[in-house]
């Protein structure tokens, strides 16, 4: 099977974790081949050479257009999506610019063989957007096994946020205030760095980073425990506990808001605690953490154990090997209509002025690498 998967750009975090690698590892498995494209380099040739095309959050005219160009070409098209775009919360960062794609991303759910997302709430709200549906999990970072890292007692115990947006968080920052100082040191990745800092919170600040290096950080805090505030709406329901899978595989105690997807993802008592959005359970639960390092072990040990018995790399391979055979079946019993002379001229014009947009940009990136390239 010819893989071509596409995202506004192939490079990002999401698409690492959605497409690249897991869709790689399923080509190596099962002697597939995968190309890669950010929406923009995609060629007319790139599409009529592909047996399945997968498109990752793709709402622009562009998107819509490879969408429709592949399946005229024969191919399957899936349209990946991980987060329920289209109730996307007010404090996401990108949320003008999702709000105002809108058309664009439901015309692209609609005409798609098959739409694949991250969780099952997130493929009910889908579903009658769609043709089809398939449950593509997320999965916990692994990189080699380790041991669970120490909990010593007595030492300062590094509380963790992280987030790739804003976070609505007055009550865990309440709650810091009172617990920050010699026994518990904050460190925060990305935006909510910013917001915690506003409150007057002494924290070790550090900017977004690759999965890969971000859980190298996250390993060498010592006593770490990872914080997930999260507001409660049809938008952050929707989310992956990824956040937790990655947590939980490096031995890593977590406390998250008492919403879904957490209450889904977590056992209290067990494999994490889960709390009320108010400054008294996240003050109690915070004390618990710092205090007990019999309570971190615990939890560290279990977490791990459920993580790996239900959130691996080989179920995500897993699923999307399925949900590529299943849009290949789909696509063989569905007829698309043809266009006729003058959209073919029409459509013929547009894809020579797109292939040589394409080769503009391509030639001025190299033109531009080129000048950076320092001398010998």
């Amino acid at each position: 099977m010819r893989i071509l998967a596409t995202a506004g750009d192939i490079h990002s975090l999401i698409a690492g974790i959605r497409l690249r690698t897991p869709l790689a590892a399923l080509a190596r498995e099962q002697g597939w081949s995968v190309e890669w494209r950010s929406f923009h380099e995609c060629r007319v040739a790139d599409l009529e050479a592909t047996d399945v095309l997968v498109v990752q959050r793709g709402a622009s005219r562009r998107a819509l257009r490879l969408e429709e160009r592949a399946l005229q070409a024969g191919a399957a098209v899936v349209y990946e999506i991980d987060d329920l775009l289209t109730e996307i919360a007010p404090h996401i960062s990108q949320h003008d610019a999702v709000r105002a794609s809108l058309p664009w991303l439901r015309a692209g759910l609609a005409l798609a063989d098959l739409v694949t997302v991250s969780t099952p709430r997130l493929q009910r709200e889908v579903a009658p957007l769609s043709r089809a549906t398939a449950l593509v999990p997320n999965h916990a970072y692994f990189d080699e096994d380790r041991p669970l890292p120490p909990q010593w007692p007595g030492a300062p115990v590094h509380l963790l946020v992280a987030s790739s947006d804003h976070l609505l968080a007055g009550p865990l920052s309440a709650a810091l205030r009172e617990v920050v100082g010699p026994r518990a040191r904050l460190v925060a990745v990305g935006p909510p760095g910013d917001a915690l800092a506003a409150q007057g919170l002494r924290l070790e600040r550090h900017p977004l980073l690759p999965r890969h290096e971000f859980m190298a950080l996250a390993r060498r805090l010592p006593n770490a425990v990872a914080l997930i505030p999260l507001e409660a709406s049809r938008f952050a329901a929707c989310k992956s506990a990824v956040k937790w899978y990655d947590y939980a595989e490096a031995g890593i105690p977590t406390i998250a808001s008492a919403v879904p997807p957490y209450v889904d993802a977590i056992e209290p008592g067990r494999t994490g605690r889960l709390v009320d959005d108010s400054r008294a359970q996240w003050l109690e639960a915070l004390r618990v953490a710092i205090d007990d390092v019999d309570w971190r072990r615990r939890i560290a040990v279990q977490a791990r154990q459920v993580v790996r018995e239900r959130h691996t790399f080989a179920q995500t391979v897993a699923a999307w090997h399925t949900a590529l055979l299943l849009a290949r079946q789909l696509r063989r019993a569905r007829v698309v209509k043809r266009p006729g002379a003058v959209a073919t001229w029409w459509r013929a014009l547009g894809d020579a002025t797109g292939e040589w947009a394409v080769a503009l940009r391509r030639w001025n990136r190299e033109r531009l690498a080129r000048r950076n390239v320092p001398p010998a």
